[in-house]
């Protein structure tokens, strides 16, 4: 997998997110709970990305 598609990718999600937590409850729940839940989203994210890349470099 080329480096720019996962970078595009990347920073779409995470315009995405952004828009989403400007316009939801999100900036009620406080800090911590905000980062533990960005943090969930990251490791969803990124295991994603690697097993696409691990299923296409075994086709």
């Amino acid at each position: 997998m080329n480096l720019m598609p996962t970078l595009a990718s990347i920073v779409a999600i995470g315009c995405c997110l952004l828009l989403v937590s400007q316009h939801s409850g999100l900036r009620e729940l406080g800090p911590a709970r905000f980062i533990r839940l960005a943090l969930i989203w990251a490791v969803l994210i990124v295991g994603l990305v690697l097993v696409i890349e691990v299923l296409n470099s075994s086709t």
